[in-house]
């Protein structure tokens, strides 16, 4: 039997989340066994993978960006740890799952993005895996800047894979 309640896809990534900002790299293949088990129970479709793909790429490279510009600094890399890399995967696959009750309002959508977001970040700084160059006030509002408009995008995506794939088995 398959476990899909969004709330194991909750915990999932609650246990990656805590394993990887606490423990970092040693921690990956833990992530990477979790989140199969969640494509597994949740027998992801190949739009769902797609999504997952588009949703961690761009975090990543809005992480990479934002190391670029000096806003991130992670301890012992130049650029974003391979733990980071995972967890943007991890957080792709709970679009659907534990974060499909935002999925019609674009306000909690917006306000998801801009709250918890930026505590997530305020929360690897706290326990020194990133350093936040500007204070953490700027920091905040900067991360809840990029994050709001972020969440919409990231749902839009997932309604436009949606139709796209509606659109494709229609024909």
């Amino acid at each position: 039997m398959r476990i899909k309640s969004p709330l194991w896809n909750l915990v999932g990534f609650n246990i990656a989340w805590f394993g990887l900002v606490f423990i970092g790299d040693l921690f990956i293949p833990v992530a990477v066994v979790l989140f199969i088990v969640q494509l597994w129970a949740f027998q992801s479709t190949k739009n769902e993978l797609l999504l997952i793909c588009l949703v961690a790429t761009t975090g990543i490279w809005l992480d990479y960006a934002l190391v670029y510009f000096g806003v991130f600094i992670f301890p012992e890399t130049n650029g974003i740890p391979l733990w980071l890399i995972t967890l943007w995967i991890v957080f792709a696959g709970t679009i659907r799952h534990s974060l499909a009750f935002l999925e019609k309002s674009k306000l909690l959508q917006f306000f998801t993005g801009a709250i918890f977001a930026p505590l997530s970040y305020l929360a690897g700084a706290k326990f020194s895996v990133v350093y936040l160059v500007p204070s953490l006030g700027v920091s905040y509002v900067l991360l809840a800047c990029i994050w709001a408009p972020l969440m919409l995008a990231f749902f839009a995506l997932n309604r436009w894979i949606l139709v796209l794939n509606e659109e494709t088995h229609a024909v």
